[in-house]
């Protein structure tokens, strides 16, 4: 029987699976909400139904969004303390130590988001111009406390879905100057940046980066321009080792736009992976790291 408590997590599991306008770290905050809410309301006469429940849900928000490590490392953390601790207690007592941890988590990721931000921006410092590609929470943080110094922007589509149109309306607002370009130039732009600056949907052990598909390539032309790439990302989006190899996630081939015809396949691959030898630095909560 579906209740109206499962069928909202339902509808919170499809919307992080589908979304394409938050980055990995707000997803993974709205997948710990949907936890915290199943913590509280999850229908279950014993302990070791709700337990159940609960870990079924998690496993399945874990893997919903593969190329996004900050998902499933939060989800983790919480199975590892909220989960955990509730066990042999009273269901409701359990029930908010469930809660109380997921909330937790939740505040450290804002907070890790912030302070990595914070690093990036002092190391940049003032009158720069910064050039970025797709659409990262922890990238607008940087250029909010940038704003007031004098940078510029320089703003590539983010394609399929302009993910930088939403960016450059952000940076108009903060007064920020901004270019906006075609994916297709980067080449020809990255030369004016002082420097490239990107988020991160996971790091992987290997220290290279999988983020938006041209990353890449952008990248590729800063390193052949000697202009420092780097990237911005909370610690929450390591990769475990014993996660195995990286799954890269695979949208609607119809986001292009593209016609049909016969024999012609449309490929719509959303992320891709930076080497770490093309990454000048990342910066954290803690600083920079190299």
């Amino acid at each position: 029987m579906t209740t109206r408590e499962s069928l909202r997590f339902e509808q919170g599991l499809a919307q992080v699976q589908n979304d394409r306008t938050q980055g990995a770290a707000e997803l993974a905050r709205e997948s710990l909400r949907l936890l915290v809410d199943s913590a509280l309301t999850t229908e279950a006469s014993t302990l070791m139904d709700w337990r159940r429940s609960l870990l079924e849900r998690a496993q399945r928000l874990a893997g919903c969004r593969p190329s996004m490590a900050a998902i499933r490392h939060l989800i983790e953390r919480w199975q590892a303390t909220g989960v955990t601790l509730a066990d042999d207690r009273p269901l409701d007592e359990g029930r908010g130590i469930a809660a109380a941890a997921g909330r937790d988590l939740i505040e450290q990721s804002q907070r890790a988001t912030e302070q990595a931000a914070e690093h990036l921006a002092r190391h940049l410092g003032a009158g720069r111009v910064l050039m970025t590609h797709s659409l990262s929470s922890t990238i607008v943080g940087v250029f909010t406390r940038l704003a007031p110094l004098g940078v510029a922007a320089i703003v590539t589509e983010s394609r399929p879905l302009q993910e930088g149109y939403r960016l450059a309306e952000r940076l108009s607002a903060l007064g920020v100057p901004t270019t906006l370009m075609t994916d297709a130039q980067m080449g020809l732009f990255v030369a004016r940046a002082d420097a490239v600056i990107v988020g991160a949907d996971s790091r992987c052990p290997d220290g290279s980066l999988i983020n938006k598909a041209g990353t890449y390539l952008l990248a590729l032309a800063a390193h052949d321009q000697g202009i420092p790439f780097y990237v911005c990302s909370e610690r929450f989006k390591q990769r475990s080792v014993d996660w195995g190899d990286p799954e890269f996630e695979q949208m609607d081939p119809g986001e292009l736009g593209a016609p049909v015809w016969a024999g012609v396949t449309v490929a719509n691959e959303y992320f891709d992976r930076t080497p770490a030898g093309l990454i000048s630095a990342w910066f954290d909560e803690h600083g920079r790291e190299r």
